[in-house]
């Protein structure tokens, strides 16, 4: 109004008036929102000089709009001030003062946080980018990428770096260890003795409800927050290395997209694409290699002979880590020198050597295929020794051992000691019964 009455005689008076209007309204609302801001800020929890320029501009703010009111009235008269500088410097005031409350309530980055990245890095802030949850299960970390991101969202307002409410910061693991003025949020193992998850399960309308604004926490976000500190709240803890319940799973599929069942080990192993001379060499020697399907490059092998040569295993040696399940079959002359060939090859998990010259000592050395999951010794003339060797191979999942030397007393113990590996044989079938 003061810029449109130097160009406007005709509405000289009537901007005039309205100028004594808005300066003398606008320093009552300044002292109105002067007391409220000073009772709202004995809460606590905001920076302190932050909060010490926002109130004292705030206070400068209305004593320069009643002096302005003065000055432009005539019923103050200074020399050395006037009207139109004084409505200048209030302008500049609101807009800091204003820009200093902004900061108080929704924290300092709120003019540029959804601002596009090209503007940020412009005004030299860092761009941010929509969290990415890696695609690979043994890169997640649960707290990093699950619990710190549902704490960014529904809590920091509140609880971060500019305004700390109740003393408590929440956006690092550090500062949610330490806790707040009430001591800590968290107890490791307990969550319904942690305040953290107790304040956001309470009823709404509760006073001590949170977050009191916004969103709530939905229920998958608490159950998760739930799940985290029952596994102790670490920020170590991977989706690879605990135990996922089935609701959890169906969170993070359904919100995430992150799938935790194990996907069997031909999945999750990657091999360079195998050359077409070396699959028709392994036809040459009497070998016959396939691959699993048309996307895979891993190969079932099998020997169709009743002998193991030299040629047999260099050929094999080649496609070392192509070889998925070997089937020996049959091989009377099976040696342990062989077997140590065998052991060479890191990707078997299913190994055929059913009616072979297999021994103990040679059973003992396929304690070095570190993912095998099915052994089948039917027909061989192995003993109690090799039971015990095999239970120390991790992966193992099933083992065949008819018509073998093993007694039945020892399979059921071992079966005691091993119960995820399921042992197949007659007489221990039978043994269970009884």
């Amino acid at each position: 109004m003061e810029l449109l009455s130097c160009f406007s005689k005709k509405n000289h008076k009537v901007l005039k008036t309205g100028i004594y209007i808005a300066l003398i309204a606008g320093g009552f609302g300044a002292l109105l929102s002067a007391l409220m801001g000073y009772l709202i800020s004995q809460q606590g929890g905001y920076d302190d000089k932050t909060l010490f320029w926002h109130q004292w501009l705030g206070i400068a703010l209305a004593l320069l709009s009643f002096l302005g009111w003065g000055i432009k009235s005539n019923r103050l008269s200074f020399r050395f001030l006037k009207s139109r500088a004084i409505i200048v410097l209030l302008v500049v005031l609101m807009f800091i003062t204003g820009h200093l409350g902004g900061n108080l309530t929704h924290g300092s980055d709120y003019l540029t946080a959804y601002a596009p990245n090209f503007v940020k890095k412009i005004l030299g802030y860092e761009a941010s980018y929509p969290l990415i949850i890696p695609k690979s299960l043994d890169s997640v970390r649960v707290f990093d990428h699950l619990i710190q991101p549902i704490l960014n969202a529904k809590c920091v307002q509140c609880h971060g770096e500019n305004k700390v409410n109740g003393g408590l910061k929440l956006s690092s693991i550090e500062s949610i260890s330490k806790g707040g003025e009430g001591g800590a949020v968290i107890v490791k193992g307990q969550p319904y003795e942690s305040e953290l998850l107790l304040r956001c399960t309470l009823p709404q309308e509760h006073k001590k409800f949170m977050p009191p604004k916004g969103t709530p926490l939905s229920f998958s976000e608490m159950k998760l927050l739930e799940w985290w500190i029952l596994q102790g709240a670490s920020t170590d803890m991977k989706l690879t290395t605990t135990i996922v319940p089935t609701e959890i799973h169906q969170f993070l599929m359904r919100d995430f997209g992150v799938d935790t069942k194990t996907k069997p080990f031909y999945d999750r192993i990657q091999v360079p694409p195998i050359e077409e001379d070396l699959l028709l060499e392994f036809s040459n020697v009497g070998w016959k290699a396939t691959r699993l399907s048309v996307n895979h490059q891993l190969l079932n092998v099998k020997l169709f002979s009743d002998s193991l040569s030299i040629k047999h295993l260099e050929v094999l040696q080649k496609a070392k880590d192509h070889v998925f399940c070997l089937d020996l079959s049959g091989i009377r002359t099976l040696t342990d020198d062989m077997v140590k060939v065998v052991v060479q090859l890191p990707h078997i998990t299913h190994l055929k050597v059913e009616k072979t010259g297999i021994k103990d000592s040679g059973v003992k050395l396929l304690v070095g295929l570190q993912h095998l999951e099915v052994l089948n010794l039917y027909g061989t003339s192995v003993t109690n020794e090799s039971l015990m060797a095999i239970s120390d191979i991790p992966s193992l999942k099933r083992v065949y051992l008819w018509n073998t030397k093993v007694t039945p007393e020892s399979i059921v113990n071992f079966h005691e000691l091993n119960p995820k590996i399921e042992v197949i044989g007659i007489e221990y079938d039978h043994q269970i019964k009884d």
